[in-house]
């Protein structure tokens, strides 16, 4: 299973196209399928990728909590099926985000990738910045959801 961590900057040039980051092509080693799913994060201004397996696990979890045959679990299923598309990664690691896609975020130029677990995300450069949590609020906000400070597990 892939454990995407850290943060690289990249350049999306004027055809929507941007290249994976090499850490995240490693990370996914003999599983990268060449697919992957860009979701437009439901909460905040990002782009959630997943490569096939992770995104098969979100689907599954989505499909078991929403019946299709409820009028407004089924206009929530509408918006989320919109809210994604599955992309092919050139073999050089280059992703080509739908324009749509990009217009929506405000994505014009320069980009953050992050890894998140079983995800990366990808932001304009400015909202990144001004999402990200203050060094100084980590230990505290660690602690609160995790309980008994930094060191304990």
């Amino acid at each position: 299973m892939t454990d995407f961590s850290n943060t690289y900057n990249a350049t999306i040039d004027d055809k929507g196209r941007v290249v994976l980051p090499a850490a995240f092509k490693r990370e996914m080693g003999e599983s990268f399928d060449r697919i992957f799913t860009v979701e437009i994060d439901p909460y905040e201004k990002c782009f959630n990728l997943y490569p096939s397996q992770a995104w098969e696990q979100r689907l599954a979890f989505i499909r078991s909590r929403l019946n299709p045959n409820d009028p407004r679990q089924s206009r929530l299923l509408d918006k989320f099926y919109q809210n994604f598309v599955k992309i092919s990664v050139a073999d050089n690691g280059r992703l080509n985000i739908p324009n749509a896609f990009l217009e929506k975020m405000g994505i014009v130029k320069d980009v953050v990738f992050t890894g998140q677990g079983d995800r990366i995300r990808l932001w304009e450069a400015d909202a990144y910045r001004k999402a990200m949590m203050p060094d100084e609020e980590y230990p505290n906000m660690f602690e609160e959801f995790l309980g008994g400070g930094l060191n304990s597990y």
